[in-house]
């Protein structure tokens, strides 16, 4: 007899006003790498190692399954579905607008971006393929009704991620030789399949703060993904590829993830505004590139980049607000009544 996969829910009652700090840390720092990575200067295949990890990993503790499916869809539509759809058409429409200002628009252009659009194109998503992807993984957790289920997910996303890269997709439909969000999943799930187990030790979690551990875990993290980094070589999971060896891969993206974990724990307290980021990373995730084009134009590259992705970042506290009051479609933040 299968047993039913259940997740108490935690009484974060007790936790600084339903808030989890370190969890707005992470995603705020993870955001910022995120940025900073999309400047493609300073230590961007380090980086690469475990941002993006790093976003399925919280993606994965926050999760849960809803005992109304009708509940599980709404959010999923109302919350990722619907923000990603805006964000990307409007990046779209921009795209428009300067290719008609450069005289070079096509109306096969729309064509193009509709067919991506349905069949998860990163080339039609942009950075918005980790939205796509997220649903599909949520949609996965939600109807996984046993461990063992979850479990053989596991081992069967890291078997088709192991094959994937490792065959000739020239010759493979489109949907399968370009960067997909559906294809995204197999190196995707891993990461959320390890949050989703940290789920019900977030309480714990929350109240451990030994600090000579965590030192000890960010020096750790710091020296497993130099490893990885080093014998993995360039890994880009927007595409489905691990890099040289999967297990590798593994261990950079949670080591990377266990080392923003230990600074946000060691940080602590997290300030107004780094919970407004931490509420608006899928803002900052759909439009940052804009800022960073407009930043490249008046500046080469250089280790003021890192300045530069912090400035983008505190640029977005405003946006988010706004978007949050007036368009909260776009964030994310509307609910049936």
């Amino acid at each position: 007899m299968v047993t039913e996969f259940h997740y108490p829910q935690c009484n974060l009652c007790m936790v600084v006003g339903n808030r989890l700090e370190w969890i707005d840390w992470m995603k705020s720092l993870g955001i910022y790498l995120i940025v900073l990575g999309h400047f493609y200067s300073v230590g961007e295949k380090f980086i690469y190692i475990f941002h993006v990890p790093l976003f399925f990993l919280i993606s994965g503790i926050l999760s849960k399954r809803e005992e109304d499916d009708s509940i599980f869809w709404k959010k999923i539509w109302y919350n990722l579905a619907v923000p990603m759809l805006i964000m990307a058409t409007l990046n779209f429409i921009l795209y428009c607008i300067l290719q008609i200002w450069c005289g070079s628009f096509h109306f096969s252009d729309l064509y193009w971006f509709i067919r991506n659009i349905l069949f998860g194109m990163v080339s039609g998503y942009g950075n918005l393929w980790f939205v796509y992807t997220l649903i599909l993984l949520k949609i996965s957790f939600q109807y996984c009704k046993s461990i063992l289920l979850f479990c053989f997910l596991f081992v069967l996303m890291l078997a088709l991620a192991y094959i994937y890269n490792n065959s000739d997709v020239s010759t493979c439909p489109f949907f399968l030789k370009e960067p997909n969000a559906v294809v995204n999943v197999c190196t995707a799930f891993p990461f959320f399949a390890f949050g989703v187990f940290l789920h019900d030790y977030r309480t714990i979690i929350n109240g451990w703060n030994h600090r000579k551990m965590l030192f000890f875990i960010i020096i750790c993290g710091l020296l497993l993904v130099s490893i990885c980094y080093y014998y993995n070589g360039s890994a880009g999971l927007y595409r489905c590829n691990y890099g040289s060896n999967i297990f590798l891969f593994l261990i950079g993206g949670v080591a990377g993830s266990m080392m923003i974990f230990a600074a946000s724990k060691i940080i602590g307290h997290a300030p107004q505004t780094v919970t407004i980021i931490s509420q608006g990373t899928i803002i900052v995730l759909g439009f940052h590139k804009l800022f960073v084009e407009l930043f490249r134009v008046f500046f080469p590259a250089s280790y003021l980049d890192i300045i530069f992705a912090a400035l983008i970042v505190i640029i977005f506290i405003p946006v988010i607000v706004a978007i949050e009051k007036f368009f909260p479609l776009m964030a994310g933040k509307y609910r049936l009544k």
